[in-house]
């Protein structure tokens, strides 16, 4: 084999080769595309989860003003509640001393 076809053999192969790596770029660049999108749905994905732990955080804090509000409720009413009470033992006992009721 001369050097002309040696070099000839060489630069198909060369070509061959070139040939190869043209599809693995189009592959590549496919791939590309489809992880630009893939990444554009995951910023969306990212954004949305960012607003829902915002409205988690807002309704966490609404949930516990209610709780507070809530325990606050209970110690006023049992407060009143115990007033009440006293009164009508007061009236009760009045009752009794006036013998209006039976002891």
């Amino acid at each position: 084999m001369t050097d002309s076809e040696k070099l000839n053999k060489l630069l198909e192969t060369v070509v061959q080769m070139q040939g190869r790596f043209d599809k693995i770029d189009e592959r590549l660049d496919k791939m590309d595309e489809r992880f630009d999108k893939m990444d554009e749905r995951l910023d969306k994905m990212d954004n949305r989860l960012e607003v829902m732990e915002v409205k988690q955080n807002k309704m966490h804090e609404q949930l516990t003003e209610l709780q507070l509000s809530q325990k606050l409720f209970e110690l006023n009413t049992n407060k009143k509640l115990a007033r009440l009470q006293d009164g009508l033992d007061t009236v009760e006992e009045i009752l009794k001393m006036n013998e209006l009721i039976p002891q």
